[in-house]
């Protein structure tokens, strides 16, 4: 447990004080600059206690800046928070990473995919899988905790930043291309172990059978400024956490292929769409699977607008299993989906 995880936070020279007490002794300028709090983020359908661990500038105006950052699978907000802690101080901005809990929102279905569709939905089998009311999804929670934040700190943001990292990345992506209505400024998804790709013949988390995302649906996604941040020694082949379904490897042989394949291969379909592709692709030297090594470099691109001089450019080639043709995909045997039997990490 991170030494900064504590709920509380200390009044310097004085006793310590819950952010969630309601005494009208309460005053933010006083605490100290990490913490957390628990909003309500859910609906009567499907409620949700949502906490968000932050670390705060020395003053918060109305026009601070929101940078949210998204935690790894083990749903370790406040590691990640830690990670980003020290910047909120040194550029005058909010950080925060709000909980997607288990409990609200199990599993790689409720965190990493959105809770978009139950469970069995990347099956074959037809009549398995069924779309959650939008409502429901951890992408609408998230965007309801975002406006309790608001509250919170009397800010008028009306977007916010979001950097994640492996199963953070996965959040964004698809947050991105499944719920375009986010309020969301850049996104960042770092070194993610498996992409959406805009592919209708396999389904989610793979691709978007099922999902109700139609081609033209993606124009939204599209005119987001979304960047692909890869770590260029994240190229393992056999990490642990690494999916070994052969669905998953025809992404590519490791994290750093797979985000090339899918930077490229939504390229070609914005081409295709005739819209405009805000998207980029960005390679940090030198760095693997490290959720605090890349917190650096997505820092410095969102906060300096750092960036390293490209390693990989247009004439990069895509993974021959993704080619933009949708009809070379019709007799691809990874349409089995993920009925194999075999365990699928997120």
């Amino acid at each position: 447990m991170s030494v900064l995880s504590g709920c509380a936070s200390v009044q310097p020279g004085g006793a310590a004080y819950s952010e969630e007490s309601e005494s009208d002794l309460f005053q933010p300028e006083t605490f100290e600059s990490y913490g957390s709090f628990v909003v309500s983020a859910g609906t009567d359908a499907k409620p949700v206690d949502m906490r968000l661990w932050y670390s705060r500038p020395d003053q918060i105006t109305a026009d601070t800046r929101v940078i949210m950052v998204m935690h790894g699978g083990r749903r370790d907000a406040d590691k990640y928070r830690d990670y980003w802690g020290a910047y909120a101080k040194q550029y005058g901005v909010l950080i925060v990473a709000p909980e997607i809990s288990e409990k609200d929102f199990p599993t790689g279905w409720g965190y990493q995919t959105g809770n978009w569709v139950t469970p069995d939905s990347d099956s074959t089998d037809e009549t398995k899988g069924e779309r959650v009311p939008v409502e429901q999804t951890s992408f609408a929670a998230f965007e309801r905790a975002f406006d309790e934040l608001k509250k919170h700190f009397n800010l008028n943001a009306e977007t916010y930043d979001i950097w994640g990292h492996g199963s953070g990345a996965q959040f964004v992506t698809r947050m991105i291309m499944l719920y375009p209505q986010a309020r969301i400024g850049t996104g960042i998804a770092a070194n993610s172990g498996t992409y959406t790709f805009p592919d209708w013949t396999l389904p989610l988390r793979y691709g978007l059978k099922n999902t109700g995302i139609e081609p033209e649906d993606l124009k939204e996604s599209y005119k987001h400024h979304l960047v692909i941040m890869l770590g260029t020694d994240d190229d393992d082949t056999s990490h642990r956490l690494l999916s070994q379904l052969e669905i998953a490897k025809a992404q590519g042989a490791h994290r750093l292929e797979k985000g090339k394949n899918f930077y490229r291969v939504n390229k070609e379909q914005a081409e295709q769409l005739n819209t405009e592709y805000n998207w980029e692709l960005q390679t940090v030297y030198g760095i693997g699977h490290s959720g605090r090594k890349m917190s650096e470099a997505g820092a410095e691109y969102l906060l300096e607008g750092k960036t390293e001089e490209p390693l990989f450019t247009d004439d990069l080639q895509v993974n021959e299993s993704y080619r933009s043709d949708n009809d070379s995909r019709e007799e691809n045997e990874l349409l089995k989906g993920s009925d194999d039997g075999e365990e699928s990490p997120f």
